[in-house]
């Protein structure tokens, strides 16, 4: 079959283009997100079930409505929200099922609206007959004869509470996409309330920008230009320019580096020209053809995904607004995929490129198979979302260097507030919900999103304002770099926007019955030093830790005592880890001494910023005595234990406080203990991964250790695990005085697999080649692939280093009749047994009691 265009295929394809996905799901709101192809007004209602099995459809509890906002001709999106019908609310124990209706919109009775006063439903607008279709999986999003999807809120009993998270999810990455594996969990357990999985956490990178298949960036520009109905004009230098403007320099004395006093060059030396003065001209997303990106990205935009001689990482890096919604599209859902790529040799300028392209498309159609299961689980869990770097470009407001050389470059600003668009709608607009509400700052968004879009990307003041309200900063009129200010002692992003009082906000709490979920922003949030562009950032402000930790969490105990909610268990999404391997930890520090901190994300890991890191320990503990962190981003799972005591917190006035002495110490202290529980990446594994996924790695075991802190002067101090008692020991020999505070960090060891599903015989995607070798050497390589799939070296000690996607429990025992603890049940696909799912336990005590 050859490769059909988009424009041509569009008028055969379904109403619904993506969705429906279950969004932020609570007792008394219930929002689903969809994506259409025409204009229509969406209702939602939500059902109760007979007996609350999920098999036969009761009466309505929850209604509402929506009209869909049109972000170009065949692209009309919509997050719609139902709420209580006379007064009803959800519970616990109960499965629910939901059903939407599409009339006529009142704003456009264009082609493909319904006639007036009739109705499409869910099930009709899906799946209309269609062989491209048909061809990547079964026609439903149902686990029940009904046909509509279902879920079930939290349960009262954390013993019952399933959560599952995961991240990083790159449709040509190494590995089989893991995400499937959830609407197994779900087929299993999808008439049992209290078993089904409750929640789903997608803890960033839930599409890739910067690192895209060639083949994946043809479909995606095709289907862009197609869904927007005009082709975006994308700001680039004139050529005779570009060698000139690889450069900006930043004025001693600036407003930017007030701090700093200094002239710095941020890029590297060459005659400087402003922004301004230069001549640009646009290019169509069409003639920056796939493959030949990263040059443009690097020079053009100022991205950074390609250095370290990795050019391939961003040879095909989205640029338009339509490039990016439509990877939204085509990772959600089956419906817009072709079943046919062209081949290589047609479209790539040498047979090197066309290896790479037809390589690529292999693994594109493996990931494509089971885009159908995808669609079905997010139809039926209540689904959260937070950005990473990926989302927008690899290394995303990583420090003020890269937000300098990207955010000062007209195509790099313009990439990064199409990204930005794009979360909004697709992911943030689900998470909250009534940011999105009338004249809330969301709903002014879309607004000027609607009318950029319907002016073909030419109301400038409409992007402007855009770009407010997604919170990108103006450009300096002196220095033409993004604006900054000084939040205490680091420099932070000027978000607020000229004539806009309200930013969005991608950070946000959920709450139900028992536990709370505390999503944090660690990207746009971010604390610059003032020494150095380079330097590490905080990956919160001061004005963060307020705003993301310390405000929830008041609001929590508030509700707690009003009797709206019981809350017993805290959740936190850090996009990014806060403890990491030793060798990553030792690999991003040497390059940071060298000044290569765009090598490897350095900085991005919490304990790369000792004191931000201490301080987030702190703001937890304060308020919680247990505090659960999920995780992703490393392309490994794994889970820490971390327990830590304090006399007088972080930060904290030993003025009002007894005197710590070695009698009083054991009374005085606040014990608290807190789980990082890691889950990545979805599909992106590597031959590193790999490595330390076997036994190889317990020949360089993850180490134990203390660290003890001062308050008055501020003092830290690491020592190798030896026992509290020991530990503080050693700490008074050396310091002369009991510290106020330190932590403990254990490793947890990962159990040994058992068996989940088996799966069909031949299942198992084949990406490998054909192999050319000669026999011998055929032989030897089948050897040593005998060798490596061994069950016994695959079962390594402590990291799960293959594609996974990982479900959280609880043991949640009453107070005093035994030990807390939370269980991450990691579910991959082992090598003895390609035809199978197998899961590894890590089981994490939550005990408060000391540990000597």
């Amino acid at each position: 079959m050859s490769w059909t265009p988009l424009s041509h295929r569009i008028h055969h394809l379904p109403l619904i283009l993506a969705g429906p996905i279950l969004r932020r799901t609570e007792s008394r709101a219930v929002t689903v997100w969809l994506a259409l192809k025409a204009p229509r007004q969406v209702e939602l209602k939500v059902y109760a079930t007979e007996g609350g099995t999920g098999e036969i459809v009761d009466r309505p509890l929850l209604q509402g409505a929506n009209s869909t906002v049109q972000l170009g001709k065949y692209l009309h999106v919509v997050a719609v929200t139902a709420k209580p019908i006379n007064s009803n609310v959800l519970t616990s124990g109960q499965i629910y099922a939901y059903d939407i209706q599409f009339a006529a919109s009142s704003e456009s009775p264009s082609a493909g609206a319904v006639p007036e006063n009739e109705k499409e439903n869910l099930i009709s607008c899906l799946w209309p007959p269609s062989p491209d279709l048909s061809a990547l999986g079964p026609e439903t999003i149902s686990y029940f004869a009904h046909q509509l999807p279902t879920f079930a809120l939290p349960p009262q009993d954390l013993n019952y509470l399933r959560i599952v998270h995961g991240s990083c999810r790159k449709p040509h990455g190494d590995g089989r996409d893991a995400l499937p594996i959830l609407d197994n969990s779900i087929e299993q357990f999808a008439g049992t309330a209290n078993s089904r999985p409750h929640q789903l956490f997608l803890t960033g990178d839930q599409i890739y920008g910067d690192d895209v298949a060639d083949a994946m960036l043809w479909a995606l520009t095709d289907a862009g230009d197609t869904l927007l109905g005009w082709e975006e004009s994308l700001p680039l230098m004139d050529d005779a320019q570009i060698k000139k403007n690889l450069c900006i320099s930043i004025p001693k004395n600036s407003e930017n580096e007030t701090a700093v006093g200094q002239e710095r060059e941020i890029f590297r030396e060459s005659p400087i020209q402003k922004p301004s003065d230069a001549e640009y001209h646009s290019k169509k997303p069409i003639e920056l053809q796939p493959g030949t990106r990263s040059d443009i990205a690097r020079d053009f935009g100022g991205f950074t995904a390609m250095l370290v001689n990795q050019s391939d990482k961003s040879k095909s890096h989205l640029f338009s607004l339509g490039e990016y919604c439509a990877m939204y599209l085509l990772v959600w859902s089956p419906v817009l995929w072709c079943t046919s790529f062209p081949k290589g040799k047609d479209i790539c300028p040498n047979s090197k490129q066309a290896k790479v392209w037809d390589r690529e498309v292999v693994e594109l159609d493996g990931f494509a198979r089971n885009l159908w299961r995808v669609r079905r689980a997010l139809a039926n869990i209540p689904t959260y979302m937070i950005c990473d770097d990926h989302d927008v470009s690899d290394d995303f407001y990583l420090n003020r260097e890269w937000c300098y050389r990207v955010l000062g470059k007209p195509l790099g600003r313009r990439v990064v507030q199409n990204a930005l668009l794009a979360y909004a709608v697709f992911q943030a607009w689900g998470n909250t919900p009534a940011q999105f509400d009338r004249e809330k700052p969301g709903d002014k968004l879309l607004t000027t999103a609607e009318k950029w879009s319907n002016s073909a990307g030419t109301d400038v003041s409409a992007w402007e304002e855009a770009a407010s309200y997604l919170g990108i900063p103006r450009l300096d009129p002196k220095t033409h770099l993004p604006k900054l200010k000084l939040d205490e002692d680091v420099f932070i992003l000027d978000r607020d926007g000229e004539g806009v009082s309200e930013v969005l906000n991608w950070h946000f709490t959920v709450r139900s019955f028992k536990h709370e979920v505390i999503v944090l922003d660690t990207r746009s949030w971010r604390g610059y030093p003032v020494k150095s562009a380079i330097d590490p950032p905080m990956l919160l402000t001061h004005k963060g830790f307020e705003e993301q930790i310390q405000q929830p969490l008041k609001e929590t105990e508030l509700l707690n005592k009003t009797g709206e909610f019981e809350i017993e268990a805290t959740l936190v999404v850090v996009p990014t880890n806060l403890v990491g391997l030793w060798i990553i930890d030792a690999v991003q520090k040497r390059e940071v001494e060298q000044g290569k901190v765009f090598n490897s994300d350095a900085g991005d890991a919490w304990n790369f910023h000792e004191l931000a890191f201490v301080k987030l320990l702190s703001e937890f503990f304060k308020q919680r005595d247990r505090v659960i962190v999920l995780t992703g981003d490393i392309h490994y799972a794994a889970a820490v234990r971390l327990s830590y005591w304090s006399d007088c917190h972080f930060g904290d006035s030993r003025s009002n406080i007894e005197p710590l002495t070695r009698e009083n110490y054991r009374s005085n202290c606040q014990n608290s203990v807190l789980a990082q529980l890691t889950a990545s990446a979805f599909i992106n594994e590597e031959w590193k991964t790999h490595l330390i996924h076997t036994k190889i790695k317990s020949l360089l075991p993850e180490r134990s250790h203390e660290c003890l802190g001062w308050n008055e002067p501020l003092e830290l101090m690491k020592i190798s695990r030896v026992g509290r008692k020991k530990a503080m020991a050693a700490a008074v020999r050396n310091r002369q005085s009991l510290p106020d505070w330190g932590y403990r960090i254990d490793w947890i060891k990962r159990q040994r697999a058992r068996m989940f599903l088996q799966l069909e015989k031949g299942t198992a995607s084949d990406r490998s080649h054909k192999n050319k070798q000669l026999p011998f050497l055929r032989r030897l390589w089948n050897f040593i692939s005998l060798l490596w799939r061994n069950r016994w070296l695959q079962e390594g000690d402590e990291i799960v280093g293959y594609s996974n996607i990982a479900i959280v429990s609880f043991q949640w025992p009453a107070e005093g009749d035994g030990e807390k603890a939370v269980m991450q049940n990691v579910y991959w696909r082992p090598l003895w047994e390609p035809d199978s799912v197998v899961y590894s336990q890590y089981f994490v005590p939550l005990g408060l009691d000391e540990d000597d």
